[in-house]
Formats: structure tokens, C-alpha cells, sequence
């Protein structure tokens, strides 16, 4: 992660508060300390991103260490209506693994992932604080707290499917893939998500956004030789269909995508194992992730055609 300097001017217009009514005022701290967070609900396992902004007006450069534990992180669970609630398990530390320098006047900016550090699986509302000090800082900055909630989402899909042991006589492990809709209304927007999760479904291994929907799509899937979730999603447009790969550890293989001929493309599954796209026109985008040749699994050796 980098983190990105802006003017101090632009920063602190960014940054400060509005006026306080009251005569007397409470010293302020010349380092400003603010997060954000771009959407307000999530599915379990989704990566939680905060946005962190750091505003200097101390006179002096300051370098944060990794090493130097300068950023805290608290979430509680909300279980009443007067907001009271109960310390979130925390996993491990939420850390910028990287070193940097803020000049004097400067804004930095970078994002964290707050989802390895907590365990945020249940649904609910959640509340976190955040904080922050530096040399010489008198006590630690607090940014305010900012509320979120964990949702299951809409089931679309479920499927069951095993994965072949690298060696040994070990049966294969069994594992369940996911896909689900989340709208966020505060953005009007209709998510795609496919999860990856243990035959128990206690350990999601991945929740991966695929990208803006229609809400009204059918959603063809299918499975290749190796166990990959091949997904044919409708973008939000109506025109265009977005080919997802997943493969059973969560990663995302393949993006790309196809501009319909009339009728909608599909997902045809050859004799070989290999899924491919039928009744579209392949449209290169920016964000594309080009597929790979797929691979013998071990041990298998492949028939040439």
C-alpha cells in the first residue's frame, strides 16, 4: 500500500471540524486524524477497507514505522439501541507495512483492511474507533468512530465440490462455493459476490466482489476440470457480460468481457474440461485478467486432440 500526499491547503479543508460554539476551546492537536469508509454494509469476509487521512501542521516532518505500533484499531458489536456493545475478538494488529515521512503541512493518505484483524463473521452492526500518535504527541489522537453492518446478503448459489489432494491417498477435501447479491442503497448499486468456504462453512477463505449487476440476471455457472467456478454475470448496463474464474482457493483467475450477439451468451462445458463462452463478441477492457491454459491436474496425464 503507498500512501499519497496531498497540499496542506487541500488537506485542511478536508480535514477541519467546524467551528466549536463555546467561548473556551480545547487545545487542538496540530496532527489531525481522519477515516472514512466508502460503503456501510458487507458480507462476512468481505474486505473491510478503511481510508486513513493524516494532516501535519506539528512544523516538522514525521516518519511512521511500522515497528513503532503508531495506530490503533477497536471494534465493538452494537447489541442495544443506546449503542452498547462488546469488544470484537481482534486476530492481529491492523498495521501500514510500510515506513513513511509526512512534511510539514502535507496530507497522507492510505487505505487498511480491517477483516484480517477482527473476526467479523457474524452478521450485525459494528462500531470502530481508530487512534493514532507520533513522537512527542502529548496523548493519542482519536479519529471519530464510524459504524458498519455485516449482512448475509441474497443467496443465489450454492455448490459443493472437492478438491484433489496434491499427493497421497487422502480423499479429496470438500469445499463449497457461494455466489450472492448485496444492493447497497445508500450507492443504489447491486453487487455480485462468490465466497469460498470449508464443507462447514465455519472458514471463508474468500469473499470476492465480482463487480456491478443487473438485478434481474439468471446467473449461468459451471464447474471445469479443476474445480474452477466459472461465473457469466449481466453488467449493470444490460449489454455486456462479465466471464468470472475463481478457483477453489478464492483467487480471481479470469475477468473478462462480452457483448451479446441478440440472445444471452452462455457457459458450455467441453470434453476436455474446459469451460468457455458461447454467443458473444469478446470486448477488451482495462480491468480485464486474460485467462490462462489450463493445467493437467497431478498425476493425470492429458489426451492430445
Amino acid at each position: 500500500m503507498r500512501f499519497l500526499l496531498a497540499l496542506g491547503a487541500v488537506g485542511m479543508a478536508v480535514l477541519s471540524a467546524p467551528a466549536q460554539q463555546s467561548q473556551v476551546r480545547p487545545p487542538r492537536s496540530p496532527v489531525q486524524f481522519q477515516v472514512t469508509l466508502k460503503q456501510k454494509l458487507f458480507l462476512p469476509g468481505e474486505a473491510i477497507e478503511v481510508e486513513l487521512a493524516l494532516l501535519n501542521n506539528s512544523g516538522a516532518p514525521l516518519t511512521f514505522r511500522p515497528e513503532d505500533g503508531w495506530l490503533e484499531f477497536t471494534v465493538t458489536s452494537t447489541v442495544k439501541p443506546t449503542g452498547e456493545g462488546s469488544l470484537v475478538n481482534r486476530l492481529k494488529p491492523v498495521v501500514v507495512n510500510e515506513t513513511f515521512t509526512v512534511k510539514h503541512t502535507d496530507v497522507a493518505r492510505t487505505v487498511v483492511n480491517l477483516t484480517p484483524g477482527f473476526d467479523l463473521r457474524r452478521p450485525g452492526l459494528y462500531r470502530v474507533s481508530a487512534s493514532m500518535t507520533y513522537p512527542g504527541a502529548p496523548a493519542p489522537i482519536r479519529a471519530a468512530p464510524l459504524s458498519f453492518n455485516v449482512v448475509p446478503g441474497f443467496l443465489l448459489m450454492e455448490q459443493a465440490f472437492g478438491v484433489p489432494r496434491v499427493s497421497g491417498d487422502a480423499p479429496p477435501e470438500e469445499r463449497k462455493y457461494f455466489l450472492r447479491q448485496l444492493t447497497l442503497t445508500e450507492l443504489r448499486e447491486i453487487h455480485l459476490y462468490v465466497a469460498v468456504t470449508d464443507a462447514s462453512e465455519d472458514t471463508i477463505y474468500r469473499q470476492l466482489k465480482l463487480g456491478r449487476m443487473a438485478g434481474s440476471d439468471k446467473l449461468p455457472t459451471r464447474l471445469d476440470r479443476l474445480s474452477n467456478l466459472h461465473v457469466l454475470h449481466q453488467a449493470e448496463d444490460g449489454r455486456h457480460f462479465v466471464h468470472s474464474v475463481v478457483s477453489p482457493r478464492g483467487d480471481l483467475l479470469v475477468r473478462e468481457t462480452y457483448q451479446s450477439l441478440g440472445a444471452r451468451p452462455s457457459l458450455v462445458l467441453g470434453d476436455d474440461g474446459v469451460v468457455t463462452v458461447k454467443g458473444g463478441i469478446r470486448r477488451a477492457r482495462p480491468d480485464d485478467i486474460l485467462p490462462a491454459p489450463l493445467q493437467t491436474p497431478p498425476g493425470e496425464v492429458r489426451a492430445r486432440p
